[in-house]
């Protein structure tokens, strides 16, 4: 779910605005940590003034959020088009599936699971599985899923903080041989 402070409709308008603080954030992320980024820094290279950033966003933790939570959305995106029109035969097989569809969106990933995730879009992609594939209707069920998701979410973060560390194929295996063991 997206925040809005903006009282006029999504028009294009309005859209390009949110676009452009946005892609000013994620620019600035790439040369300091986003603690350190500043609305002013935002404002200048998004090229609007103080109360059009208001209008949009309440401060830097908030235009955070969405970002993390377009990026969790993105995920989301990728993983049912990953599924659209295929039969999957387990749950290693549909772990395979999603490891894939995840691993491919670094940028996204790293917004959900990595070091300067808020918890927003990790709740957002939970809301999502546990609705896909999480049964949930027992207590020991629902820890299962819940000690499961973030384990996956950890080993990704870990993958995001060292891509070149990290093997994304072993990732991948590892995700899989646990969720092969607790459907086992």
């Amino acid at each position: 779910m997206e925040t809005t402070r903006a009282k006029a409709p999504f028009d294009r308008r309005v859209r390009r605005t949110r676009a452009a603080i946005k892609d000013s954030f994620l620019t600035l992320t790439r040369e300091k940590a986003p603690s350190e980024i500043t609305v002013k820094e935002v404002m200048s290279l998004a090229n609007v003034n103080r109360a059009t950033f208001y209008a949009h966003f309440a401060n830097i933790d908030e235009l955070s959020a969405a970002i993390e939570t377009d990026a969790a959305t993105a995920i989301v995106a990728h993983c049912e088009e990953a599924f659209a029109g295929r039969i999957v035969s387990d749950a290693a097989e549909a772990c395979g599936v999603l490891c894939d569809a995840v691993l491919a969106d670094p940028d996204s990933l790293a917004w959900v699971a990595g070091p300067v995730a808020s918890g927003c879009g990790k709740d957002l992609l939970r809301e999502q599985a546990r609705a896909h594939w999480g049964d949930v209707s027992q207590d020991d069920g629902q820890l299962t899923f819940d000690l499961l998701f973030d384990g996956c979410v950890g080993l990704a973060g870990q993958w995001c903080e060292n891509p070149e560390k990290i093997d994304k194929d072993e990732v991948k295996a590892a995700i899989c041989s646990a969720v092969q063991k607790l459907a086992a």
